[in-house]
Formats: C-alpha cells, structure tokens, sequence
C-alpha cells in the first residue's frame, strides 16, 4: 500500500512537471535574456489566467497542462522598454520569444565598444553608459559637445577658432579615444578634437566608457573612450526624415536623412547644413541675418562658422549571420575670423578663414562564425584638411587683397586596418578575443615645424580572454603588442572583473597599463595668428599610464519602472604626461610635466517609469602632479561635480518636459611663467542648465521642441593666465564658454512606410 501511495504521488508530481510550458524572453538584437519579463496569460473560451515573472535569466513556465493547450492559451509577452508581443500556444513545446525595443520608451540600449559581441550596458564588462538618440532628442543636442556638456567626470573648454575640447576624469582630452563606428577621429588642433565638429545628426547613439581601453584602442585611450554609433539603416521599408533647428543667438540647422531597404541591401543617405552666425557680448537678442558690418561691431570672439555634411551608409546582409557595410562622410567647416577696423581711419580691417574639411571613408565586414564565433573588422581611410587663409578687407568697396606669407595648410590622413574574432557562449567558461589594430598617419603642411611631410605608424596585437570561474564572476584578463615607428612601445596588459553579486548588484574592477606616444601635431605643430601661438615640442616622451577603476552597481526593475544606482571610484597615474600649457593669453607650448595622477569618484541614481524619467549624481576629482609637490601644495587639488535632470512625459497626449543641470566647481589648470617654470593658475566654477518641451502631432510623425539653454547666462569664466614671473602672482582675465542664454525651437517630420507607401 505503502509502495502504491509512493507512485502515485511521483506520478503526480511528474504530471505537475510536465504541465507547464518553458518560455525564454530575449530581446531581439542583442539576443541577450530580458530579466523579469511579464507574461500574462488566459486559456481561451474560460476564465483559467494569470501572470508569470521571468527570473534574472529571462526564463519562465506558464503552468498550463495539454488540455488547456489544446484549447488554446493566450499570451501577451512584454516588459519596460519593449514593444508588446502576443501568441496563442497550441502546444506543449517550448518557446522563445525576442522583443523589440520601444523607440518611445528605450531602456537598455545595445553596446558594442570593447565587448566580444553586441550586449546591454549593464551587462558589460567594462563600465559604460550610453546616451541615446531619445536622450539626444530631448536635449536639442546637434554636436557631441552639447551632449558631454552635462556627463559628470567631464568638461568642455571652449576656443573660438579651434573650437570645444574636453578632459576626462582629470585628464585632458588628448588621453580621450574618439571613434565613429570604431574608427578613430583625426584632426586635433591643440592636443584636442573639435567637438563641435561631430555632428549628431543621424547618430544612434553614443557609447561612453570611462576608464582604459588602451588593449582594445592603443594610443590615446586612457582616461576613456567615446564611440559615436551611426544609423545604419532603415531596418525596414523606406523613410523621410527632416530637422530644422534654430536659436535666436544666431544658428540655423538643416539635415535630410532617406532611407530605403529592398531585399538584402538597405541605404541611409544624410546630408545637412549648420550654420552660426557669431556671438558677440551685449549682442541683441534676435540675431539680424542681414547685416553687412563694416564698423567696430563686425568683430565678434565668437566667430561666423558654417557647416557641410554628408554621409551614405549601404548595408547589404548575407544571409542571417554576415552583414557587409559601407560608409562614406564628408564635411566642410567654414570660420569667418572677421578683425577689428585698423587705425587711423578705420578703412580696412584684416580678416581670416579657417576652412576645415574632412573626409572619410570605411568599409565594415561583421558575422558569426560557428556557434559561438564572430568576427568583426573594418578598412578606413580618413582625410583632414586644415587651410587658414588670411587678407587685408577694405570696409569701403568691402574688396580683400590677400596677405603674403599668411596663408598655410594643414593635412593629415589616417589609415585603419583592424579586426578581431571573439568565442564566447553564454554556458562556456572560457572566451576569448584576438585582434589586430593597424594605424598609420601622416601629416604635412606648413604648420609643421621645418615645413616637411611627417609619417607615424602603429602596428598591434592584442588578445583578451574571458574566464567563468563561478556563475556570475566574469574575470578577462588581456594583452597588447606593438610597434611604434617612432617610440618604444611597451606591453599594455589589462585586467577587468564584474562579479553579479545578485540579481541586483553587479561589482566592476578594472586595472590597466596605458602607453601614448605624442602625436604629430605636439611634436611639430608650430601655428601662429593673430589669435594663437601654438608650437610643438619635439623632445617630448612618450606617456605611461596605470589606472584603477572600481564600481558598485544597482539595477532593480519593478513593475512601473527600473530604479538604479551606482558608485565609482578611480585612480590614475600618467608618468612623463604631455599637456599644452600656457604662456601667455594666446601663446602655448607642449610639455612632459612628470608624474601625474587623478583620483576621484562619483554616485549617480535614477528612475526610469515611462512617465518619469528621473536622475542625478555628483563626482570629485583629485589632481596631483610633481608641480604641486615642488611647491609644498596640496597632494590632490580637487574640483566638484553635480548634475540633475528629470523628464515628464505624457504619453497619450504626446506632451513631455525635460531639464537638464550640471554644477562644474572651480579647476586648475597649468601655466607657463616668464621664467619658463610652470605655475597653475584657476578657472571659476559654473552651473549650465537647460530646459525644454516637446509636442508629438500627426500620428507621431511630426514633433516640435522648444527650450531655454543656458539659462544662467554663462559666458566668460573668471581664469588665471600665465603672464607672472617666477616668483609673481599671474594675471587675472577670462576664457570663454558659452554664447550666454538663448531659446531655441527643432520640428522635426519624419514618415516612414512598411509596404512601399507612406503611412
């Protein structure tokens, strides 16, 4: 009897078991599991229903037996983020369904910067965060420094001929990786690229890591690094899609973007058109666009810049696993540097153009090979163009005779070769990634220090692999080889962890050797204007680097949103860095300035519901140098972060409000002495914030948003400049930042169609 009972009871329990149906939910690009996905199911034709959670693994069971199946059970699949999806099972067999992500509500974004296959952010190795088109969007954002400008552990300073550069986590922005789709960006003036140079018109979105990625990128990648990620193509059917964007200050902005997919090939095509028409302090509200200045108010620091661009991007698809991209850019940036009218009698005046032209060229090859394999390499060729032309204007005929002497021109072109193949399956405790980075430079033109053609190439090899020692601990070790032309290249080794902890917490820790050899612009840059006076230094060293990264972070999803939080801190130390330091006002020089290092940290949290989207953090970072230590100064001098934003948004209306603010303390910087010694000098403290509205009309296919920007008016900063004596306190004056308030208003159109016609 006893034995009887027994099977009986196994027999239901294996019933029990059987009766239930196993779903995985994944999301559709990436393929990565979609944690605590909801599924709310009901057996047709009665009132049997209820909702099932998945765990961390996106895995699930809807407790239904083959009676019930047989019947038919509905199923409505969703989560936070996703675009619904609905299926009626039949079966008992297992199923998998993938969503697609919500270009209204869009939370976790997919990431491919230093990863061994697309993933989310969270679920990266390294630590990273990404700013999405929506983000983009709501800002009123049209280059990558309006976007930067409210990250924590980075500022922007401003020039007004060589245009808006950054540091990052202490360090300046020549120790910051700028790629597009993976390629790196050419063209640094002064140690930095222009920011306001890389148009975010037709960007997906923008990759940030903070912390070394010296293995994967080499030179210049040690305090970060930023991968723009462009639209690749319509995905599906054809599009149309038109912005204009204006601000009172002076700018007017025009891109087309159309698109069209037919069997295996998609094309993108944008072109557009920025224009700024100078700023100048106490400058009337609304700018005049018909002015013909020929008096002292023709002379404005913030100089007349227009811009052209354009890019094609074909993608034809090779079956499901291999795709084949190219993509092709241009753009032509125009600076009007218009002078002050020349004593005695204010009839002529010397004017200055800075034409900038940029031309790029890629081609992308991406796929799986096996099961767990995929390759991923690219070919590009990158052209910069530098030409400042300089004539005497006669502001009676407004005839220009040009200047002997004065005009010069700056080339650089970049060859890339680079390509790595990654194995790493979601069971296996062992991948891997091995690749190859060729990058060869050249650079000619006057600005060089004797005038001649210079040429520096980089060779590499590196490799990283992925250990599972125990579930949830991700260990990936790894190691560049190169070969510099004109340096010593060491070995770059890495190391990164992240540990998941629970299905909440997720632990990273990172440590890296970095290496940068001086560019060609800081080894023979000798540029001089009636604005600058920049010249290169060709006994610089190369830099070394090791750097520390360790962060906590919280990701909770719940039932109307996903809250999260994270804590970070870092630690840099940079031997022999190189930086542009300060003579005088407008007079720089490159130098080693020995050790240093940074040290800081940061705590963000926000809240992601759909209706709200709310965040803030703060930051500190520490400078140290040799400098500070020769004069008995402080170890660290530390300079404070805070930044804030929230976003209301009303769905059903097609209503959403966003403000952003950001709070920069006071920072040092280096200036040179009259002695030739370097001193450090002060740059004010600041607060920039933003504010905006937005209307969705006509079915989601028009939007207009208008906003304040820079509502505190900021302009000059308060700064120390390098014009002291050895033993003499340095001059007071100020550098620019910002072209104070303004308002502005973006309509955007775009119509898309599935079938061939628009809807």
């Amino acid at each position: 009897m006893f034995r009887s009972a027994t099977a009986a009871l196994s027999l239901v329990v294996a019933f029990n078991i059987a009766a239930q149906v196993p779903v995985k939910v994944q999301d559709a690009a990436s393929k990565e599991p979609v944690a605590y996905a909801h599924v709310a199911w009901q057996v047709l034709g009665s009132q049997r229903k209820g909702v099932e959670v998945a765990g961390a693994d996106g895995r699930l069971t809807i407790p239904v037996d083959q009676a019930a199946v047989l019947r038919g059970v509905a199923l409505r699949v969703d989560f936070i983020g996703y675009k619904p999806l609905a299926d009626t099972l039949y079966s008992m067999a297992p199923r998998t369904y993938s969503l697609e992500t919500s270009q209204k509500f869009k939370l976790d974004d997919v990431v491919v910067t230093g990863q061994y296959r697309p993933t989310t952010a969270d679920r990266a190795v390294q630590r990273m965060h990404v700013i999405g088109a929506a983000q983009i969007e709501r800002m009123g954002a049209q280059n990558l420094a309006d976007v930067l400008g409210q990250e924590l552990n980075i500022r922007l300073a401003q020039d007004n001929v060589l245009g808006t550069s950054m540091s990052m986590r202490g360090l300046g922005g020549e120790n910051v990786k700028i790629l597009v789709d993976g390629v790196p960006v050419i063209g640094r003036q002064d140690g930095n690229l222009d920011l306001a140079q890389l148009d975010l018109t037709s960007i997906e979105r923008v990759e940030v890591i903070e912390g070394p990625l010296s293995v994967n990128y080499g030179t210049n990648a040690l305090a970060g690094t930023i991968n723009l990620i462009t639209k690749k193509g319509t995905r599906n059917g054809s599009s149309l899609k038109a912005v204009a964007y204006s601000e009172l200050v002076g700018r007017l902005n025009l891109s087309v973007a159309a698109g069209k997919q037919f069997g295996k090939n998609d094309v993108l095509l944008t072109v557009g058109r920025n224009y700024f028409g100078g700023w100048a302090p106490g400058q009337e509200t609304v700018y005049d666009f018909s002015r013909r200045l020929a008096d002292s108010s023709r002379y404005q620091p913030w100089k007349p810049r227009e811009q052209y661009f354009g890019r094609l991007n074909y993608r034809y698809s090779l079956g499901k696993s291999w795709t084949l991209n190219y993509k092709g850019e241009a753009m032509q940036d125009r600076i009007f540097d218009l002078g002050m009218p020349r004593a005695p009698y204010a009839e002529s005046a010397f004017d200055s153009q800075f034409l900038t032209t940029r031309i790029d060229n890629a081609v992308f090859a991406k796929g799986n090979t096996g099961r767990n394999g995929h390759v991923d390499a690219l070919i590009a060729h990158d052209l910069y163009d530098r030409t400042r032309s300089t004539w005497i204007r006669d502001l009676t005929t407004m005839d220009k005779v040009s200047v002997p002497g004065e005009a010069d021109n700056t080339r650089f072109t970049l060859t890339n070769a680079r390509a790595t193949w990654a194995a790493a399956g979601d069971s296996s405790r062992i991948g891997y990634e091995l690749g190859t980075d060729i990058n060869m430079e050249t650079a000619a033109g006057e600005r060089l220090a004797d005038g001649t053609g210079k040429r520096i190439s980089d060779f590499a090899a590196f490799g990283t692999m992925q250990w599972k020692p125990v579930a949830g601990l991700i260990v990936r070790p790894g190691l560049r080889v190169a070969h510099n032309t004109q340096y010593t290249a060491p070995l770059v080794p890495s190391l990164d962890l992240r540990w998941q902890l629970d299905t909440a917490l997720a632990l990273r820790a990172s440590y890296a050797e970095g290496f940068r050899a001086p560019s060609l612009k800081e080894l023979y840059l000798f540029f001089v204007d009636v604005n600058h006076d920049i010249h290169g230094n060709p006994g610089l060293t190369a830099e070394s680097s090791n750097n520390y990264s360790l962060s906590l972070s919280f990701r909770k999803p719940m039932d109307k949103g996903v809250l999260r939080a994270e804590l970070a801190t870092f630690h840099d130390r940079v031997h022999n860095l190189i930086t542009l330091v300060q003579e005088g006002a407008t007079l720089y020089s490159y130098a080693n300035v020995g050790e240093y290092r940074t040290l800081g940290g940061s705590v963000g949290a926000n809240w992601d519901g759909g209706h709200w989207l709310l965040g803030a953090g703060a930051a500190l970072t520490g400078r140290y140098d040799t400098l500070g230590l020769a004069n008995g100064g402080a170890t660290y001098d530390f300079a404070p972060q805070a930044n804030i934003n929230a976003t209301r948004n009303w769905r059903k209306q097609g209503w959403s409000i966003t403000a952003f603010a950001k709070y920069q303390g006071e920072q040092q910087n280096y200036i040179l002495m009259e002695d030739g010694s370097l001193g450090r000098g002060r740059i004010a403290a600041y607060v920039m914030a933003d504010a905006s509205v937005a209307k969705h009309l006509w079915h989601d296919r028009l939007m207009i948003t208008a906003g304040c920007k820079n509502i505190g008016n900021v302009t000059d900063l308060n700064a120390t400049l390098g014009n002291g004596g050895a033993h003499s306190d340095a001059g007071t004056g100020s550098v620019p930042l910002a072209t104070g308030r303004t308002y502005f208003l973006r309509v955007t159109m775009e119509l898309k169609s599935n079938t061939g016609s628009v809807q």
